[in-house]
């Protein structure tokens, strides 16, 4: 009998971290189908219910950063950014002791502080956070991979935001060209990267290289976004104040004139 009880109490406590596990996962798994849905404020309680599941692991336990990184996203969909980098730095903080600082979970939260940070209107502060995750992307994932790309836009970006012209000139060319690679001329993440590369050549005074990315800019969000994109009407009135710098008002006349259509028929909605 008294066998019989010790190897039940020994038993007792890894039957109880499986049950803590199961419904970890469940309410995790639950949680990511609910972003996947954009269903955000369900998505919040189950990943908050599976938070509270992973912190009986311990405050450092792996699944706490897992959660919280989601949790972050979640955060970040609903414009909730000081909760969202709230969030990813407590994730941050457990991966990089877990696994060390240039592990591919460190490298994709450093790239959502990043992200964070720059819609925040902090693209200099955000350099760091992107050259770490670069960094990893290219090491272990290859100079041709599509976070590499990711990362390399990002950067050109914030350098554009502090008018670094020059400086972000070749990560935003290098993204193009491996955008282009991965998924043809036909996707939208080409058409973010080649407009970045003609404000970037406005900036420069560089207006022959500036139009035809205007341009193909243009040709992919009318055709992967539609013709009422408010990101198409943008990329229709930055190449129309090209064009009225280069002397041709005629032509920047008819952009306006279509950027003006989008702009009027997205207030209507």
């Amino acid at each position: 009998m008294a066998s019989a009880l010790l190897a039940l109490f020994a038993i007792a406590p890894l039957m109880h971290a499986q049950q803590a596990d199961d419904a970890w996962k469940k309410l995790f798994t639950q949680g990511v189908y609910d972003a996947g849905q954009k269903d955000y404020t369900k998505a919040e309680q189950s990943l908050l219910g599976a938070l509270h599941e992973a912190e009986r692991f311990g405050e450092k336990d792996v699944r706490v950063a897992s959660t919280e990184n989601t949790i972050g996203l979640v955060y970040a969909a609903e414009n909730k950014l000081g909760e969202a980098d709230k969030a990813y730095r407590r994730a941050l903080a457990i991966f990089e002791a877990a696994s060390g600082k240039q592990s591919l979970d460190v490298a994709n939260v450093n790239f959502n502080i990043a992200t964070v940070m720059f819609n925040e209107g902090h693209q200099a502060e955000a350099m760091p956070y992107i050259r770490q995750a670069l960094q990893t992307y290219e090491g272990q994932l290859g100079g041709n991979s599509v976070k590499t790309a990711s990362a390399l836009c990002m950067q050109g970006d914030a350098f554009r935001a502090i008018k670094d012209y020059a400086a972000a000139e070749g990560p935003l060319r290098r993204c193009a060209d491996i955008r282009e690679s991965d998924g043809g001329v036909a996707n939208p993440e080409l058409a973010d990267a080649v407009y970045s590369l003609a404000l970037v050549y406005v900036g420069q005074g560089k207006y022959a290289l500036a139009e035809p990315r205007f341009k193909l800019a243009e040709k992919i969000r009318e055709s992967t976004l539609g013709l009422t994109s408010p990101l198409l009407a943008q990329t229709l009135e930055d190449h129309a104040a090209l064009l009225k710098s280069m002397g041709r008002e005629k032509e920047a006349e008819k952009l306006s004139t279509l950027a003006a259509a989008i702009r009027r028929n997205q207030k209507k909605k």
